[in-house]
């Protein structure tokens, strides 16, 4: 042990509210003593009851969590607030915060939603850094949830996360600049922001800077016209962008476009659109009329290949989180935390995370290969592994290169062998190609 756990506890018992506070922690992540969160959340709570602020965040981080039995939000916030009432930075509550704070403002956890809870949290998070509660912050006092309506405010923390690079702070306070709401309207301002958000690929942005060089409001060149903006928002699937183009190609008699993106909207169940196609139709002429359904056609396989991508990058994701679980359900049985120590069953999780794209898990299974007992060690299977995982960092190289002295060159080959299938089998399981 890195720890007399013996000495710890005497002296938590005598209380002394650092050693609660790392015999919490070590029970907590399972540092050379068994996990046992139960056991975490009492330590815990006897040093924050007598002040210790990291302890009252960690317990109230166990309650949203749901590390603790009947989770209670509200029980959360409690802890937050003796958290900070005992000296907590607001730099290390920040996140915690935030995650409370869509507790209340979803009403998330079995608890009712709560505006006013919300904002407070948001705040906090805000004061300590986080650039998306700052743009929260401006949301809830534009619209007035939790707190009195103001505006001005509510530009202010645009402004302040649009300082730290936040896209939805450009874009949210690019329009206040364009419509004059908690600050004077400026259009020079409004598009400077929207452009840098637009830029990003910020599809709302993208929509409003369409507008404002279409309706004349740019002041700047901004590098294209308002149907190369309307036109990347309209991709992404954003309704008003694409009946402002079909607007803006009716007005330049474009007929056989605005017709097909018309038709992408009235698929939407808009009824302006199959308004405005009911007066549009007459006016076309048959050639017009075939140029705009093939017109249609041809944004219908787009958005297609476009919905294929998104469900293709979602599988994707899926896949990475699943290996992420998989890696930590080996990490517990090769350390031990909260199950018997287990290299065989840590192995098969680490090899599953490896097939689903965890290369940190091809170095643990070669790992497990090593560290199992007779029958099951295998060196072979060990260097197979750990040749795929090379390109991780030197510990690799390093380790790799002891193994390769112990073993004989048919061996190696054996084990490169392996290492091929290993490879061809993680690429037969790879999502989406």
């Amino acid at each position: 042990m890195s720890f007399n756990f013996q000495d710890m506890l005497k002296k938590a018992e005598a209380g002394d509210i650092d050693a609660q506070h790392d015999l919490a922690s070590a029970y907590y992540w399972g540092e050379d003593i068994a996990e046992n969160h139960a056991e975490a959340s009492r330590w815990y709570r006897k040093a924050a009851d007598n002040g210790h602020a990291a302890s009252a965040f960690r317990l109230g981080r166990m309650y949203i969590d749901g590390e603790i039995p009947k989770t209670d939000p509200r029980e959360a916030a409690r802890w937050f607030t003796k958290a900070l009432a005992c000296g907590l930075e607001l730099w290390e509550i920040r996140f915690g915060s935030y995650t409370l704070a869509d507790v209340f403002y979803y009403g998330r956890c079995g608890v009712p939603v709560d505006h006013a809870e919300a904002f407070r949290w948001y705040r906090v998070a805000a004061e300590g850094g986080i650039d998306y509660a700052m743009v929260k912050l401006g949301m809830m006092y534009a619209a007035g949830e939790g707190v009195k309506k103001d505006d001005v405010e509510a530009a202010r923390w645009y402004r302040e996360a649009a300082n730290l690079d936040e896209w939805d702070g450009w874009y949210k306070l690019g329009i206040c600049y364009k419509d004059g709401v908690g600050v004077e309207k400026d259009f020079q301002e409004a598009e400077k922001w929207l452009l840098l958000a637009a830029g990003k690929d910020h599809e709302d942005a993208q929509y409003a800077l369409g507008l404002m060089i279409a309706n004349g409001e740019a002041v700047e060149d901004c590098g294209c016209d308002e149907v190369y903006w309307l036109g990347m928002a309209a991709d992404k699937g954003h309704v008003m962008a694409q009946f402002a183009l079909g607007e803006i190609y009716e007005s330049r008699a474009s007929y056989a476009s605005a017709y097909a993106w018309y038709r992408i909207v009235e698929s939407h169940g808009n009824a302006q659109a199959a308004s405005k196609l009911q007066l549009l139709v007459p006016r076309m002429s048959p050639k017009d009329i075939l140029s705009g359904q093939i017109n249609h056609a041809y944004l219908l396989v787009q958005f297609a290949k476009t919905a294929a991508w998104k469900a293709s990058e979602a599988l994707r994701d899926a896949q990475r989180k699943h290996a992420n679980a998989l890696e930590n359900e080996g990490d517990s049985y090769f350390y031990g935390r909260g199950v018997p120590k287990d290299y065989g069953f840590a192995y098969i999780s680490y090899r599953e995370a490896a097939r689903h794209g965890s290369s940190m898990a091809l170095y643990r299974a070669g790992l497990c290969c090593l560290k199992r007992e007779e029958p099951y060690r295998n060196e072979m299977e060990a260097y197979a592994y750990w040749s795929l995982a090379l390109t991780l960092h030197g510990l690799v190289r390093d380790e790799l290169a002891k193994l390769e002295e112990k073993m004989s060159p048919d061996d190696r080959v054996r084990g490169q062998e392996i290492a091929n299938m290993i490879r061809e089998d993680i690429e037969a399981n790879k999502l989406g190609e």
